[in-house]
Order: C-alpha cells, then structure tokens, then sequence
C-alpha cells in the first residue's frame, strides 16, 4: 500500500510529464506536469539533504516557501512595473501601434483590476456581493494560471531537441518591408536552413518548404523574398518548395501539405516528421494550429529581440485564447454559475 501511495505521489506526475512532453508537446498540460515533475524533485532533494544535514534542507524549504510566498503577494506588481518599463523600452526602437502597445494596455488592465477589488474587498460588507468580486478574481487567478502553464509550454516545446530525420521543414512567412524579408522573417529563415544543414550532416534529405503568400502592400510573394534572400546569402538548398498563396498560419500548413502531394506524391502529412520554423514565441500555437488539421509537428524557434518577447507572447496568448475560446468560455460560465447566479436567486427571487 506506501508503495502504491509512493507511486502516485511522486512517480505518476513524472510519468504524466515525460508521456506529455513526448506524445502531446503542444497541450498546456504539459507545462502543468512539469510544474508537478519540478516540484517533486525538489521535495525528493529536500529529503535527500534532510538526511544529511536537517539546518540545511530547512534553510532551502525557507528559502523556497518565502520566494513562493512573494511570488503570490507581490508577483502582479512586479509584472506591472515590468510591463510599463518594457513598454517604455519598446517604444525606442519599434513605431507606435496598437499592437506595440500591448504591455501599456495589460499593465493598466491589471491596475484597474486591482483597484476594483481592493475597493470590493474594503468597502462591501455584503457577503452576497462580494460573490461578484469572488467571481472576478477567481476569473483572473483562471487567465493568470493559463498564462504561466502557456509560457512554460512555449518554452519547453522550443527546448525539445530534433534529433531523429526530419521529412519536410516549413519556414513560415511574415510580412515584408519593401518586398524584402525584415530581420525578423530573415531569422525564421535562418532557423530552418539551420535545421535543414543539420539534417544533411546525419545523412538525411528534408525537403524545405518556404511559405507565405502576397499581401495586400507587398509587390512579391513572402515565398518569394525568402527565396529571394536565400538565394542573395549564397545557401545552395538541393530540396526546395515554394508555397505562395498562405495569407495565415493554418493556410500555411495545409497549402505546404498540398505542394507536398502535388510534388512529392505524398497523402498527407500525417505519417511524415514535419518541423516548423517561426520565431521562439510563436512555434507553439503554430503547433496547436497543426495539431487542429491532424498535423504532428516540432518547432525550431529562431530567437526574438528581448524588447519586442513580451508584446509578442502576450498576442501569442491572445491568439491562443481565441483558438480555444470554447473551453474557456465553458470554465468561467461554470465559476459565474457557482459564484454569482445564487445572488440573483437571493435578490430577486
């Protein structure tokens, strides 16, 4: 009986994170058992310093317990000062867009936020009431925790090594500037021609798929520039495709799976190890994308511009919430059902 008890405590969410991270990358339980997994071996070396020197361990669980005490206090305005700062640093090197302002706007949302409930939790007594408040933090706590399990996600599915042969790479396409690829579609590129050398090294033969269509303001195809630019750097790729009529992410899956069939007499890309190239911020959603159209894939995550991760994570998120806006719609219609429907049923019935 320990045994089984040992095995469910501290074995099975080790298990649950190695089967994730392997046979499902992309789902954000992967990220919530590797919160399981850390904290596991963090308690097994506590234990294993505890035999050696009990001051010791309980310095470290101090230690820990404080800064995951901070976290919980005072992790929120932390992240409000560092959004502002990042916004400020942003502004230096990017132009003012909606998009740009994206760390001013969640600092304030954030601020308003707290004001809200800080008045709601001083100023009402009313317990029926402060239900609504309850509703609203537990609604935040909800984003809050799907936010950090994202982030790890992300990171973990850019860890991932690609080791074994990969069938077909695909770089996706971004806008361009002057119908030429801008520095951050250039590192896309680079990050599949990278992977494509790697994979000649070992003796294997990718074939490397440029995709991105012609927007509205651009003279040429993103495909296009992007050949355009391999082809100015001198990198001699023997297996190449162009796919140029993708204007999104999931047209750029599906209409590289075409070129796919039409060139290499293939079903489909189900049965094919499949890598996308995007920047480090974007490869996962990518990912969910693919996993939307029965396409299995891993990233290669060219690295962004430190200034630039936090307004590009936080649209990422974004966009990730929309993807699933379902499921979540479903989560915080549970919570307004248990937290506030009883104080209409209290006030008006």
């Amino acid at each position: 009986m320990q045994s089984l008890i040992f095995f469910l405590i501290f074995l099975l969410p080790i298990f649950l994170f190695g089967f994730w991270v392997v046979k499902k990358p992309t789902s954000l339980w992967t990220g919530f058992w590797f919160l399981g997994f850390i904290s596991i071996i963090t308690v097994l070396l506590i234990l294993l310093i505890e035999r050696l020197s009990q001051p010791v361990a309980v310095f470290i669980g101090m230690i820990l317990a404080l800064i995951l005490i901070g976290l919980s206090l005072f992790g929120i305005y932390a992240m409000i000062i560092a959004l502002f700062w990042n916004e400020r640093i942003l502004l230096k090197h990017e132009r003012k867009s909606f998009a740009n302002m994206l760390p001013l706007l969640v600092a304030t949302a954030l601020i308003l936020l707290e004001l809200i409930l800080f008045i709601g939790r001083n100023n009402i007594s009313n317990k029926d009431i402060l239900s609504i408040f309850s509703f609203m933090n537990t609604s935040f706590l909800y984003f809050a925790l799907l936010f950090i399990l994202y982030g790890i996600t992300t990171i973990l599915f850019n860890l991932y090594p690609i080791k074994s042969q990969v069938d077909y790479i695909i770089v996706l396409g971004a806008g361009l500037y002057n119908d030429k690829v801008t520095p951050l579609l250039a590192s896309r590129i680079e990050a599949g021609i990278k992977l494509y050398y790697q994979q000649e090294e070992k003796g294997y033969a990718p074939i490397l798929i440029l995709s991105g269509g012609q927007g509205a303001d651009e003279g040429i195809s993103e495909a296009q520039a992007m050949l355009n630019y391999i082809d100015e750097k001198g990198y001699t790729i023997d297996r190449l495709r162009l796919e140029d009529k993708s204007t999104t992410t999931r047209e750029n899956l599906l209409f590289s799976q075409t070129i796919a069939r039409k060139k290499d007499g293939i079903t489909d890309f189900s049965n094919k190890k499949v890598v996308v190239a995007s920047n480090n911020y974007h490869i996962l959603r990518a990912g969910k994308i693919a996993d939307s159209l029965d396409i299995p894939v891993r990233g290669v995550g060219a690295k962004t511009r430190l200034y630039y991760l936090p307004t590009a994570f936080i649209r990422e998120y974004i966009g990730y919430l929309v993807m699933s806006k379902k499921t979540h719609l479903v989560v915080i219609g549970f919570l307004f059902i248990i937290l506030v429907i009883p104080l209409f049923f209290k006030l008006f019935i």
